[in-house]
């Protein structure tokens, strides 16, 4: 299977990319970065397509080839600063979904998954008043609505599903896991390997809270590891 995948710099693109690199159901990736890798990716299968991209609202016929055959994407994109925010959150994710939707990248009659990496405490309500975080959970909000207008826009061609972490804690975390439903925090082996089982084998919910995130994250790892014994 080959899918699409933004953000692999980044704190949880990376792990992803790392968890779709390991995975034996991936054949290709199809990497959007806005720059290089570090090397430290072992790609034994030459499995990954690296495509440098400063401007993810838009993309060329070139671009989108590059893209055919590619079943789903995870976007994975971070934002640093919400002066960027919306161009980053709001515009380049639904610009890449109807990119590649309209280009048919999955295949003629083929659903495209679109696995979206967002937010807790996510707000839709844009008239809302909110007293903390207003404008990212905003945002964040107003991008999962747009998702789901487009997926009602192109019914049978297009599905989204939508991942909302709470603290994502790093690979070799000192938190103790029992902590984490209470924090509601996930680790970001966890959910790098339930946001890969989405685009894969989708779910049968289309927004997956940090529980389910988390419980089916470590459930994976998991039957991996028993896999690999």
């Amino acid at each position: 299977m080959k899918i699409i995948l933004t953000g692999p710099t980044g704190h949880i693109g990376s792990n992803v990319l790392e968890a779709a690199l390991a995975h034996p159901a991936i054949t290709s990736i199809t990497a959007f970065s806005r720059r290089q890798l570090p090397t430290s990716f072992p790609d034994p299968q030459n499995k990954l397509q690296l495509i440098i991209q400063s401007d993810f609202t838009s993309y060329s016929d070139e671009t989108l080839e590059a893209c055919a055959g590619a079943e789903a994407c995870i976007w994975g994109m971070g934002v640093a600063n919400m002066e960027t925010g919306r161009t980053i959150i709001v515009d380049s994710t639904i610009a890449a979904a109807k990119a590649f939707v309209d280009a048919k990248v999955a295949g003629e009659g083929k659903k495209f998954r679109f696995v979206h990496l967002s937010g807790m405490f996510v707000e839709k309500d844009q008239e809302k008043r909110l007293w903390f975080m207003n404008e990212g959970r905003k945002i964040r909000g107003e991008t999962e609505v747009e998702l789901m207008k487009m997926e009602k826009q192109h019914p049978g061609a297009l599905v989204a599903y939508i991942a909302r972490p709470g603290g994502v804690t790093a690979t070799n975390s000192f938190f103790p896991a029992l902590l984490e439903p209470l924090a509601r925090f996930i680790n970001v082996d966890d959910l790098a390997a339930k946001m890969l089982d989405t685009a894969i084998n989708g779910h049968d919910t289309q927004t997956l809270e940090v529980d389910v995130l988390r419980n089916e994250g470590k459930r994976l790892r998991k039957q991996s590891r028993l896999d690999n014994q």
